[in-house]
């Protein structure tokens, strides 16, 4: 295990010395931080979107259902991934509870959001489920950089 956790902190590292070396990229923290915030929003979409399909689709759950359990999963990836990687915020204990807390606020908040734009899209305007989960990931994306960078580990 300690292997994986030494080779997923080096995968990192490199990622961040490549973004650090690209014209203009390299000199704004802001835009660094936001193309690292798509990797890992990337990540978390194709984990939620994985989530939501195999359950929908394997196992016959209800696809709000299923969005939901995706959403949560790939949550608890996204607050690891940008607390340490994206935002370097090393801080523990209260502040650690603090950002937790704020995240869980924007999540719960994106996750409602998630959920009305995918129930209204494909109950009302009828998209099939994967369609309105894409416009829903989308919305959520602006959403959450927008609290996260400003509010949450600010």
């Amino acid at each position: 295990m300690r292997n994986v956790f030494l080779r997923g902190r080096d995968l990192f590292r490199w990622a961040d010395n490549f973004l650090f070396k690209l014209p203009i990229i390299g000199q704004y923290l802001y835009l660094r931080q936001l193309i690292k915030f798509l990797v890992v929003g990337a990540t978390s979409a194709a984990i939620n979107f994985l989530f939501l399909y195999f359950l929908t689709e394997w196992l016959g759950i209800w696809y709000l259902f299923s969005a939901v359990l995706g959403f949560i999963v790939a949550a608890a990836f996204n607050f690891l991934v940008n607390k340490f990687w994206t935002f370097s915020s090393l801080g523990k204990g209260k502040k650690a509870l603090n950002q937790l807390l704020k995240f869980l606020v924007i999540s719960v908040s994106g996750l409602i959001i998630n959920t009305l734009v995918i129930y209204c899209l494909t109950e009302f305007i009828e998209f099939d489920y994967r369609l309105s989960w894409v416009f829903a990931c989308a919305v959520v994306t602006v959403w959450n950089f927008c609290f996260n960078k400003f509010w949450t580990f600010r």
